[in-house]
């Protein structure tokens, strides 16, 4: 690489960490607050309760994830390596959770970045195709709002994407990270499993035997740890939310349960090809939300480069993507947050099609800049508009009931917090407890005899206001209540 090819490297590193930073101080209150204030509640027990990375636990303390009591509040879904991170950006740093982890994210993000260059870089020794993808990757808006967040995606992310580059130099060390990135979130091994058995058998020029052994330690490795993880889960049910949804299961029977003598209630189940699954994640969330339609030309031009096998990548790419959109069909439909393990794939597709832009199609040079200009304007422009409201904190009472509960219960207390079983509200007051109504008060009271117990509400409704004529108000004001329940 020539030395200005380095001075766009780190200025476009200086830029994607730039937009990263905006609303970095806001409250975790924004777009699916519910999914980051789990991720946070956990590295603050981390922080205040000390690591403990094979019981890890958050503030929850309702049955609502697993259908099960669960007084301890066990959060038994990813390794917490996410968490542990952002605990060590805590220690160096003393910011405070929220900033922290959000810092931690945005660091695992630009270095994904750098990971996506060198593995562009190292499959087609060109500098342009791979320096796009990596900008691609930093300025789409939907993975600039996501890399910010405070969620395990994005050290799935980067472990992913570290795995790819070193498979090429040191697979073992490939399949350490990959097994990382599964401990993280399982589903990026469906996502790279096509693109590694490609790059196995493109780069490894061994012996038959001795390739199916390396396949063989490859794959333990990478799976062993999750299996393991998984395995240790099990003896916590009540720590595991149910997970059934994510997966190729429906209840909208449209189907008859026999016809003409066979059995085809099985039909009902299926998610995958139905025209809403086409329609959520082909149009709404890669077409609309992810490229802002504009993006499709390049995406489906990066097919078109064939040197160096990277049209094999990018088609390799997309099938990943089938297969995790067809295994996880109801994760990815309901939430758009899923969609994260995918940018990657689908920003090293639009460098390469950005390139066949550049030097394959018109004529002149200039035509060619001015044609990737304009369709990158509208599909920027496209898909912020649908980004910017992700920012937006639409109640913004929640947090100042925090903030109020936190400064006038005691540290050990209990928080009834009913908030549709959304745990926003409960993790801004900095307490363990219920994101959901509790009817059975005197049970819960036995449940944490030495502890106080109050109810927040940001609600006035049956619930709250039968509560409030039986309990005295520690706080009140137009916007939320706060109730002690201590004495009836």
């Amino acid at each position: 690489m020539k030395k200005y090819h380095y001075l766009l490297l780190f200025l476009s590193l200086c830029t994607g960490l730039l937009l990263r930073l905006y609303h970095l101080s806001a409250p975790v209150a924004d777009w699916h607050s519910y999914r980051q204030v789990d991720t946070a509640s956990v590295t603050k027990n981390f922080l205040n309760n000390g690591v403990n990375l094979l019981i890890p636990t958050y503030h929850n303390l309702s049955p609502d994830q697993s259908g099960l009591d669960n007084p301890q509040g066990l959060r038994m879904v990813e390794f917490p390596l996410y968490n542990l991170m952002s605990w060590f950006t805590i220690k160096l740093t003393g910011l405070s959770v929220d900033i922290a982890s959000r810092l931690t994210s945005i660091v695992l993000s630009l270095f994904s970045s750098l990971f996506i260059f060198i593995f562009v870089f190292s499959l087609t020794s060109k500098f342009t195709p791979a320096f796009l993808a990596m900008l691609s990757f930093l300025l789409l808006p939907f993975n600039i709002y996501y890399s910010r967040t405070i969620l395990p995606e994005n050290a799935a992310v980067f472990f992913m994407t570290l795995s790819l580059v070193l498979f090429r130099f040191h697979p073992i060390l490939s399949s350490i990270f990959l097994s990382l990135s599964a401990l993280c979130k399982p589903f990026t091994l469906l996502l790279t499993l096509p693109i590694f058995i490609f790059l196995f058998f493109r780069f490894k020029k061994t012996k038959n035997i001795n390739k199916l052994l390396k396949i063989i330690v490859f794959s333990l490795i990478s799976l062993v740890p999750l299996f393991l993880w998984r395995h240790w889960i099990q003896a916590f049910p009540e720590g595991i939310p149910a997970s059934a949804w994510l997966l190729n299961f429906s209840d909208k029977r449209i189907f008859p349960e026999w016809y003409r003598g066979y059995h085809v209630d099985f039909l009902n189940q299926i998610l995958i090809l139905r025209p809403y699954w086409w329609r959520w994640l082909i149009l709404e969330r890669i077409s609309l939300l992810i490229l802002g339609a504009f993006g499709l030309i390049p995406v489906t031009l990066g097919l078109f480069y064939q040197k160096f096998n990277i049209n094999v990548i990018n088609f390799l790419g997309f099938i990943g993507i089938f297969l995790y959109f067809v295994f996880v069909p109801g994760g990815n439909i309901q939430h758009d947050y899923y969609q994260i393990l995918i940018i990657p794939f689908i920003s090293i597709s639009l460098g390469c099609g950005f390139y066949y832009l550049l030097y394959f199609t018109l004529p002149a040079k200039f035509l060619s800049l001015c044609l990737i200009l304009i369709i990158s304007a509208f599909s920027l422009f496209f898909s912020a508009e649908k980004i910017l409201p992700y920012y937006q904190i639409n109640r913004p009472e929640i947090v100042s009931a925090g903030k109020k509960v936190d400064e006038l219960t005691p540290k050990n207390s209990i928080i009834i917090a009913p908030y549709l079983g959304d745990t926003a509200l409960l993790y801004q007051c900095n307490r363990p407890g219920f994101p959901i109504e509790i009817y059975d008060i005197a049970k819960t009271k036995k449940l944490f005899p030495n502890q106080p117990l109050y109810l927040v509400s940001v609600n006035f409704d049956s619930y709250t206001n039968q509560l409030i004529k039986l309990y005295p108000a520690l706080f009140k004001s137009d916007q939320f209540i706060i109730l002690d329940l201590q004495n009836d």
